[in-house]
């Protein structure tokens, strides 16, 4: 039976015999409701806090379920709403959180402004805000997010941030700024591994602009002296500064007369138009704790909006990947089990969508749809107190013989065995670039599964950290990601766990332990299976193991346009993928790493390429089908290289591999099955499904079905500068040659072009006795940068009979002394 009667009904019914176990009960809130009302549908409540109070009085184990109904609207929260284990379903009871069928329910973080507009200048209209609106961070005109008043204009075509200029922070431009102060840069990181931002704290005499920030990024981060990077002194912009409104959505807070400026789009006419801040930094909280947590607490239908943008809040550096965060979220749930959030929307908020902190079991986030974040879709975020050994930031490095050897997590204060699945996830990281859809530190045995993930700035999934594995990323349709940032893939790992060394980074100092060590974190295997992943337009390392990366299957996934990168690290099996237009990139690999690459199918001209890596280190590289449109493919990277498949084989590896057509059944048309009389299929190749990829919602592939996709091939990619000579040649016994291409630069941990690399550096050689290593980058000669050979010969020439400082990379900066012969 259902109730709907009053509150003081309810609290009986919570006292009612065992024989109404199969009870539900029924509570109604509505934007014209009162919370003096009793939670009827006849008398809802108006909040959703008032309704949870009402629940928590009433719940009892002899009640089956508890739904509070929603009804359509908007519902402006002035604080986030709070459920700790109060809240939780007791025993078997279900709680749930709901819309009303077919009513759009809005729960957001933002206040509507009734404003008495006028015109002041040059199309720009004004109009005095109240005085206890402290902050407008975000404003929605009509429903279509404003631009904060900002240099360059936004240009939706540009390719990073909608417009940057390295001229917005000249001296010549900030003085033009009268009051400065509040007004923000964003810029993307040096190497182009993500973004930072800093907040303008004032304006010297000479133009020179004073920051504070810089702290969003575990590696580099422009004025903090121990970070490597700094921001890239091209992709950037400011904003939230007066002098800049002058396009049309472009708007300025002066929180000193408290007066708002607009410029409106042409279709607004700002007294009819629905004008709406930002006021929150987070909507509902969830929290628990490992001995008291949330349990049956579930959400579903619900539209979460309107929350302020996250980037000036303080962030913590995970471990050594290269993320850092602000554990926020517009739904952010701790210490929860067995809670869900279904068929939910996140859109239009300045921060993350759902945040997993901490200890959270058996949570899943279902069906849900997130587009127009300022940062990632969904973060599952672990306790570094759970992390044995932990390091914080890149650099570091443990000493081995004080590390702890227990595998595993020390602590249950982290999120595992949660579920992210059959979501919808575009067009997020508007303003931060470190962004993922699925984004996961110190967990484990996450599932994240029948996912469509595009339009992103950075990876699509991306894993922090080995700890602690037993992940499973299956059936993923991802595409256009990597759009705003470099050196990076759709899916991207890191593997810096105890056992690493940054060392490692430059092929040095390899323990004989660190094989038996590389599982202590990720001591569960993660799989990685039927994605499939696409890439379009730029470079991609596509399913990116990055440094240390270790214990992966990686297997019966389509990679088009993309294929596999294996960075220094153990256990990894790459097995029956197909890979078009890609190739498996081979770097800095560490002995007896045990990695197998077996029965794949390499659509490719270069399907292996190796840097500074020994195939021998493999366990395994055999019953491969290679195909090429020009008949041939070469192996690159390798001694005596670029070398034929017979000559490759002649070295023992690839030895039943073959070059031949594949016989796909309709790749056109997406499908990558090979034919029943595929010569695949003889070296061990399985066909796997063409139809499985991504969202299982109707009304979700439906969409999907609208986004236009052209996949670049192999023909059409090109290096960022073709006029960089490649050739080798040879300078003081060693090896050199300029640094080119993604490769090289990934390797090297440099973000640009620039440099001379050293290829091979022969142990009696000059250049071996002075110091250089192989892997090193040289950048200065004499404090003077060397960008290619051609400046090399002349600082050469230059310094007869004088010896020359060199400043050299490799994964950390330190200087070479060399004497030129006369």
């Amino acid at each position: 039976m259902t109730h709907h009667a009053g509150l003081s009904c309810l609290l009986l019914l919570a006292m009612v015999s065992s024989a109404a176990a199969r009870d539900t009960v029924e509570f109604y809130v509505a934007p014209d409701g009162s919370d003096a009302g009793d939670g009827s549908m006849e008398r809802p409540f108006a909040s959703l806090a008032q309704a949870r109070d009402a629940v928590r009085q009433i719940r009892a184990e002899n009640v089956e379920r508890i739904t509070v109904f929603l009804r359509g609207g908007n519902y402006y929260l002035e604080e986030p709403v709070v459920f700790t284990s109060a809240d939780s379903g007791g025993g078997e009871t279900i709680i749930e959180y709901c819309a009303r069928a077919d009513e759009e329910v809005v729960i957001s973080g933002g206040f509507e402004l009734d404003l008495g507009w006028r015109p002041y200048r040059d199309g720009i209209v004004s109009a005095k805000v109240p005085t206890r609106i402290g902050k407008i961070d975000q404003l929605f005109v009509d429903g279509r997010r404003q631009h904060p008043a900002r240099y360059p204009n936004y240009d939706p075509e540009a390719k990073f941030f909608g417009g940057t200029s390295g001229n917005a922070i000249s001296p010549q431009h900030a003085r033009t700024w009268t009051h400065p102060e509040g007004g923000y840069m964003h810029a993307l990181h040096s190497a182009m591994w993500g973004s930072k931002h800093y907040v303008i704290v004032g304006v010297d005499a000479d133009g020179t602009i004073q920051f504070r920030g810089g702290w969003q990024e575990n590696r580099g981060g422009g004025f903090d002296p121990v970070f490597r990077g700094g921001y890239h002194k091209d992709y950037l912009f400011v904003e939230n500064l007066f002098e800049e409104v002058d396009a049309p959505g472009e708007w300025y807070f002066d929180v000193r007369t408290k007066t708002l400026y607009l410029m409106p789009e042409p279709d607004v006419a700002p007294s009819q138009a629905q004008v709406i801040g930002a006021g929150l930094k987070e909507l509902v909280l969830i929290r628990g704790t490992p001995d008291e947590p949330v349990r049956n607490l579930h959400f579903r239908g619900l539209r979460f909006r309107h929350t302020q943008r996250i980037f000036m809040e303080p962030y913590e550096r995970l471990l050594r990947g290269d993320w850092s965060i602000a554990r926020l979220g517009a739904l952010h749930i701790e210490g929860a089990e067995d809670c869900s959030v279904r068929d939910c929307h996140f859109e239009d908020l300045g921060g993350n969508g759902v945040f997993l902190s901490r200890y959270n079991r058996r949570v899943r986030v279902e069906s849900c749809r997130f587009t127009r974040l300022g940062e990632s879709c969904v973060c599952l975020v672990g306790d570094v107190g759970a992390v044995r050994s932990p390091a914080i930031e890149y650099g570091t490095t443990l000493r081995q013989d004080q590390i702890d050897l227990t595998p595993g997590p020390k602590s249950p204060d982290y999120p595992a065995q949660c579920t992210i699945h059959d979501n919808l996830m575009h067009d997020f990281g508007f303003i931060g670039k470190q962004v993922a859809g699925v984004f996961v530190s110190m967990s484990e045995q996450i599932t994240v599964s029948h996912n469509t993930i595009y339009r992103c700035p950075r990876a699509a999934i991306c894993i922090n950290d080995g700890c602690w594995g037993g992940h499973l990323i299956e059936h993923n349709d991802v595409f256009h990601t990597v759009r705003e940032s470099g050196d990076h893939g759709p899916f991207n790992s890191w593997g810096r766990d105890r056992w690493w060394k940054t060392s490692y980074n430059g092929g040095r100092d390899i323990e004989p332990f660190a094989r038996e060590r590389a599982t202590l974190d990720n001591y569960r295997t993660t799989i990685i299976r039927n994605n499939r992943f696409a890439h379009s337009g730029s470079h991609s390392w596509g399913i990116d193991l990055d440094d240390g990366s270790s214990n992966y299957r990686v297997c019966e996934n389509l990679c088009l346009g993309m294929g596999v990168k294996l960075r220094e690290g153990f256990f990894r099996t790459v097995e029956n993928n197909i890979i078009i237009d890609g190739f498996g990139g081979f770097h800095i690999w560490m002995p007896e790493c045990d990695d197998v690459i077996a029965r794949n199918i390499f659509v490719s001209d270069e399907p292996y390429q190796f840097i500074r890596a020994n195939p021998a280190n493999a366990r395994q590289f055999d019953d491969n089908l290679f195909y090429s449109r020009n008949g041939q493919i070469r192996i690159t990277g390798i001694e005596d290289g670029p070398l034929t498949l017979p000559q490759w084989q002649a070295k023992g590896f690839d030895s039943h591999s073959i070059v031949a057509d594949p016989l796909f059944i309709d790749p056109d048309s997406g499908d990558y099955r090979v034919r029943e009389d595929s010569p695949a299929l003889k070296l061990g190749f399985r066909n796997f499904p063409m139809d499985r990829f991504g969202v299982l919602k109707p009304a979700f592939r439906e969409e999907v079905a609208q986004e236009p996709r052209a996949f670049a091939t192999a023909a059409t990619k090109r290096e960022e500068n073709d006029l960089r000579d490649p050739k080798p040649v040879t300078w003081f016994g060693a090896t050199i040659k300029n640094l080119t291409g993604e490769a090289e630069k990934s390797a090297a941990g440099i973000g640009r072009e620039t440099g001379v690399l050293f290829v091979a550096v022969p142990a009696r050689s000059s250049a071996a006795d002075a110091g250089f290593r192989l892997g090193d980058v040289i950048l200065k000669a004499n404090g003077e940068s060397i960008d290619s050979l051609d400046d090399l010969r002349r600082i050469t020439t230059e310094s007869r009979g004088r010896p020359v400082q060199f400043t050299v990379f490799n994964a950390v900066e330190r200087t070479v002394m060399l004497q030129m012969p006369d």
